[in-house]
């Protein structure tokens, strides 16, 4: 089983320790009081801060903690596996910094009009994360629910799925899509952060500490790390997987070889075996016009065919050659003459 990245991991625990006495009320059916940091104009105005990114790490209930918690695991990890994981906790704060003063920027304008939930929940991380795959991606179009559609139309299409999450804010999860839109094409170029500072970050705490954590996988952040891990997976070091090997026994039915020369009694030829009653493949002739047959057995005979088989109907042939030699094993007392216990030669003239 693949190991879960470590920055989403580290998100989901967040998420409970920040959702846990909220989840606890609810589940010995309290009222849940108004968290301490979930997003709301009044709260910014008093300068708590802290809300405009804690905010995705509130949850009111089981079901909308699970929800996120799977949200998170698909999307964000996905998302680290590709950017790394120090990319991943910058952009996770980036994206609620940014999408945070979105919301309270649009709030502000259609406070008059409709009358809006607070933002809660890492659906609008998620969102903007998701908006930047899509607009970075290569294809064009994609099958959703069996119906294809063009890429661009995924991430509004899962929008609507995510309203359905229980106390999930509709205008936040909208300004998260649009903000890793708007960062996918290139508008927002001021969340990039540089290759060399995270090849650093990566070195410095608390990435150092990450990376010893066990049963959880660390991404670099260094492209060149992260394709040279990925060439390691699909090309193993030789030796490194296991290799099945294959034996086979010795076949116990008497074989029958045509052999162009005669080998001395007692010896095997290292030539293959070809199982009896089959046609004689090649006959070779020897220096003088001379063929041999050999037939070996596994255990003593007293003719070149059982009894109770009987002898094999052999098809005549106009060569003289052909003819003396099926002539020769077709004759039961000329093998029992020849033959010995285990090597039984008859030279045909």
């Amino acid at each position: 089983m693949e190991r879960i990245p470590v920055a989403t991991c580290l998100t989901v625990l967040l998420s409970l320790l920040v959702s846990g006495p909220g989840l606890l009320r609810w589940g010995a059916g309290m009222v849940p009081e108004d968290s301490a940091f979930s997003l709301r104009p009044e709260a910014v105005r008093q300068w708590q801060v802290h809300r405009l990114v804690m905010y995705i790490f509130v949850y009111e209930d089981v079901i909308s903690f699970v929800c996120g918690a799977v949200v998170a695991w698909y999307f964000a990890g996905s998302f680290e596996k590709n950017a790394g994981t120090v990319k991943q906790c910058f952009y996770t704060v980036a994206f609620a910094l940014s999408s945070a003063l979105l919301y309270l920027a649009l709030r502000a304008v259609m406070s008059g009009l409709l009358e809006m939930e607070d933002a809660k929940g890492f659906t609008p991380v998620a969102l903007a994360m998701l908006g930047v795959s899509i607009t970075r991606s290569q294809m064009k179009r994609t099958v959703f629910f069996g119906v294809s559609f063009p890429m661009l139309l995924v991430p509004w299409l899962l929008l609507g799925v995510a309203c359905l999450i229980p106390h999930s804010s509709v205008l936040g999860n909208i300004c998260g899509l649009l903000i890793g839109e708007l960062y996918g094409y290139g508008y927002c170029f001021g969340l990039d952060i540089p290759e060399w500072a995270v090849a650093r970050l990566d070195q410095k705490f608390p990435f150092r500490l990450l990376k010893r954590v066990k049963g959880l996988k660390y991404v670099p952040g260094s492209l060149a790390e992260r394709r040279a891990a990925q060439t390691r997976k699909l090309n193993p070091v030789p030796g490194s997987y296991p290799v099945q090997t294959y034996h086979s026994s010795p076949s116990a039915l008497p074989v029958v070889q045509m052999h162009p020369s005669a080998h001395p009694s007692g010896s095997w030829p290292q030539r293959p075996l070809i199982r009896p009653h089959a046609p004689v493949p090649n006959l070779a002739a020897g220096a003088f016009g001379e063929s041999y047959v050999q037939n070996y057995f596994h255990a003593p005979f007293s003719s070149p065919f059982s009894q109770h088989r009987g002898a094999p109907e052999v098809p005549k042939r106009t060569d003289h050659t052909v003819a003396g030699i099926h002539q020769a094993a077709a004759s039961p007392t000329t093998g029992a003459a020849l033959g010995s216990a285990d090597l039984s030669q008859v030279h045909v003239g």
